[in-house]
C-alpha cells in the first residue's frame, strides 16, 4: 500500500529518519506519483534528482503562480479572499516571469559574492560572539536553542538593520510561519492564526519602509525599502513580502543548516575529528551540512502544458511538488548520498533550487555557516549528545527544535 499521504503528515515529514525512509520508498518504486488528501488540493509528486532538475530549470512549462507551497484548502482559499491569491504573499519564491525577474534585479547585486564577501569581519565578529556564549554557559547548552537558532538570526537583523531587542519578536513570528503545524511553535492550527502572523510580519516592516525612506542608511532594509522596478516604488504586498522572505528565510534555513551539520557531525565522528583538525575544510563543510539537512523540504509548480515523467502524464494546469531533501540523497545522482562527507563536491545538490528562482541567498548561507564551524572547532576540545534530538514538525521547512550536548573547550 502506498504510504504516499504521509507526504502531508508533519509528524513524519519533520523526522530526518522516517521522511527519508518515506522518500527513498517513494524514489525507488513511485517517482512520480498522484496525492489525494481530503483537507488539500491533490498534487503531483516527484522525487528524483532528475526530474526535479527538469522541472527547475524549465520556468515557462512549470510555474510557481498559484500554489508554490502545500497548503490546506482553507488557508488558500482565506489568502485568496484576502491577498487575490492562493499563495498570498508575493516573494521571490511565488513569482513568475517577467515579474519574477524584475523584482530579483532590486537585490541580485547586493547578494553576490563580492558584496556577501565584504560582510566577513561582521559575521565573524557574531560567530565569536555566539561561540563565547557556548564556552560561557559551562559544557552543557541546548546546541539549537541556544546557539542555531539565535546566531544566524543576529546575522540577518544585522543586515536588515533591526536592533537586537526585536530579535526574539522576529524568532517567534518565523518560527509561526514556518512552524504552523508544530504543537509547540503554532499560533495555532486555523486559518485566522496563520493570517494573523501573516499581518503581524506586515504591520512590523511597513513601520520599517516608512522610517528608511525618512532616513535612509546602508543596510538591505534601505535598499528595500527605496527600491524601484519600473520607476515606481514597489507595490505595498511585493515589498512587505520581500522582507517577510529575506527576514524569514534568511536565518530559518541557515539556523537549520547549523543545528543540523552539528548532529551529522556526532552521528559521522570520522568527519568531526577531520574538521577540528583542519577547520580550513569549514566552506566544504558547510555546503555538506546544506545537502545533508536540505532545511526547504519541496516546492510546488503548475504545469503549463502536457508533461510526461517515467510513464505518467501530468496534464496542463495540474500542480507538482518538487521534494529536495529526495533529490539530495539519490543515489542515481549523488555518490554514497547517506554518508555525510565534508570533503564531497557539491556541485550537484539541489537545496538551493536550480535555474531561474536559485536561491539568492545562497553565498550568504556557505559563509554564515562556514565561518560558525571554523570557529567553532578552532576552540572545541570535545563534544557529544546530552539528550534526544527533536524535530520541528512540519512540511515545508524543517529542522531540529533542539539538541541538547555535553562539550569542553581547549
Amino acid at each position: 500500500m502506498s504510504r504516499i499521504q504521509d507526504l502531508v503528515d508533519p509528524t513524519i515529514m519533520g523526522d530526518e529518519t522516517t521522511m527519508h525512509a518515506l522518500l527513498t520508498e517513494l524514489r525507488d518504486n513511485e517517482p512520480v506519483s498522484y496525492l489525494e488528501h481530503p483537507d488539500y488540493r491533490p498534487f503531483w509528486v516527484l522525487t528524483r534528482h532528475e526530474d526535479i532538475k527538469y522541472v527547475s530549470q524549465k520556468n515557462d512549462l512549470f510555474i510557481n503562480n498559484p500554489r508554490t507551497v502545500i497548503v490546506p484548502i482553507a488557508f488558500e482559499d482565506m489568502l485568496f479572499e484576502q491577498f487575490g491569491t492562493r499563495n498570498g504573499l508575493e516573494t521571490l519564491i511565488h513569482m513568475d516571469n517577467p515579474k519574477h525577474r524584475k523584482m530579483r534585479e532590486v537585490t541580485r547585486e547586493w547578494f553576490k559574492p563580492g558584496p556577501i564577501n565584504k560582510l566577513t569581519p561582521m559575521v565573524e565578529e557574531i560567530a565569536r560572539e555566539f561561540v563565547d556564549k557556548m564556552e560561557a554557559m559551562g559544557g552543557e547548552c541546548d546546541f539549537v536553542k541556544d546557539i542555531a537558532l539565535l546566531y544566524p538570526l543576529r546575522v540577518i537583523m544585522k543586515i536588515l538593520g533591526v536592533v537586537p531587542e526585536e530579535e526574539p519578536m522576529m524568532l517567534k513570528l518565523t518560527q509561526e510561519l514556518f512552524g504552523s503545524q508544530d504543537p509547540d511553535q503554532s499560533r495555532g492550527d486555523t486559518g485566522e492564526a496563520g493570517m494573523g502572523v501573516i499581518l503581524d510580519f506586515f504591520a512590523y516592516f511597513r513601520e520599517v519602509v516608512e522610517d528608511r525612506r525618512r532616513n535612509p542608511t546602508d543596510d538591505l532594509a534601505t535598499v528595500l525599502a527605496n527600491a524601484k522596478v519600473d520607476g515606481e516604488y514597489l507595490e505595498e504586498l511585493d515589498l512587505m513580502s520581500y522582507f517577510i522572505i529575506t527576514a524569514t528565510a534568511g536565518h530559518d534555513t541557515t539556523s537549520a543548516t547549523t543545528g543540523g551539520g552539528m548532529k551529522a557531525l556526532l552521528d559521522f565522528p570520522d568527519q568531526m575529528r577531520k574538521l577540528t583538525g583542519n577547520p580550513d575544510l569549514a566552506t566544504s563543510a558547510a555546503r555538506e551540512m546544506i545537502r545533508w539537512v536540505s532545511p526547504v523540504r519541496h516546492m510546488m509548480r503548475t504545469a503549463t502544458e502536457d508533461a510526461e515523467f517515467h510513464g505518467k502524464t501530468i496534464k496542463a494546469g495540474e500542480s507538482l511538488v518538487m521534494w529536495y531533501p529526495s533529490a539530495n540523497r539519490d543515489e542515481r545522482a549523488i555518490d554514497n548520498p547517506n554518508v555525510f562527507d565534508i570533503e564531497r563536491d557539491n556541485r550537484n545538490q539541489l537545496a538551493f533550487g536550480y535555474g531561474g528562482h536559485m536561491c539568492l541567498g545562497q553565498h550568504l548561507a556557505v559563509l554564515e555557516v562556514a565561518i560558525f564551524y571554523k570557529e567553532l572547532m578552532s576552540r572545541l576540545a570535545s563534544i557529544e549528545l546530552a539528550g534526544e534530538p527533536k524535530w520541528v514538525e512540519a512540511v515545508f521547512v524543517g529542522g531540529l527544535k533542539s539538541l541538547p550536548v555535553r562539550y569542553t573547550f581547549r
